[in-house]
């Protein structure tokens, strides 16, 4: 089969709004960058092309997950799949915390990311694509899948084509690798208002 290169890089880079929720059952000293930030989640990334309902090619990678550029109330969760040769695809939001709860909301009701009761929940919806994203976050793993609808041809993806990319990820926290021995690294970033260049963790 043809090969096929991507430069697919998508963000969602937007201006924010937090909320509050009740403690979950995690240690009340806690909120959620110290028990869900630190070490990456590793594993693995699978990328489904289809168009008129039938799959016609299939990216298999390495998924990682990473929270990074942390505030006292903010921080960016960074989703990213390396097909090696073939390219990457990166996915990164910024949102506020609390104690348990994640939220990426705006006055636009078709774009929002939030992770609520270790349940993530998202969608974005513009002129090029429309997302969507479930899945789940605990301690120790993180898996989601990211639905992309594409409105206009973008790369190896037509118009009226789709990507499922979902990730598998797992890490231990029964150690002293805070992920903190990370490198960032420049990669184009693909956001609502045009490709801009992002950091994200390279380890």
């Amino acid at each position: 089969m043809k090969t096929i290169h991507l430069s697919l890089v998508i963000a969602c880079l937007l201006l924010l709004s937090g909320c509050t929720k009740d403690d979950d059952g995690q240690d009340a000293n806690q909120n959620f960058n110290e028990v869900f930030g630190g070490k990456p989640y590793k594993g693995t990334a699978i990328g489904i092309r289809s168009q008129d309902g039938v799959e016609n090619y299939t990216w298999n990678g390495e998924g990682r997950v990473a929270l990074i550029e942390a505030t006292a109330d903010s921080v960016s969760i960074v989703f990213m799949a390396d097909f090696g040769e073939l390219g990457e695809m990166n996915f990164k939001v910024r949102g506020k915390y609390d104690h348990s709860t994640y939220r990426m909301d705006t006055t636009d009701p078709n774009i929002f990311f939030r992770i609520t009761d270790e349940k993530i929940t998202g969608a974005i919806d513009n002129a090029q694509q429309e997302m969507a994203f479930e899945g789940t976050m605990k301690r120790e793993m993180t898996t989601m899948r990211m639905r992309v609808s594409f409105k206009e041809a973008n790369g190896p993806f037509p118009k009226g084509s789709a990507l499922d990319l979902t990730f598998d990820t797992h890490r231990t926290t029964d150690d002293n690798d805070n992920g903190e021995g990370c490198q960032m690294r420049l990669v184009p970033i693909w956001s609502p208002s045009g490709v801009t260049m992002g950091m994200v963790p390279d380890c």
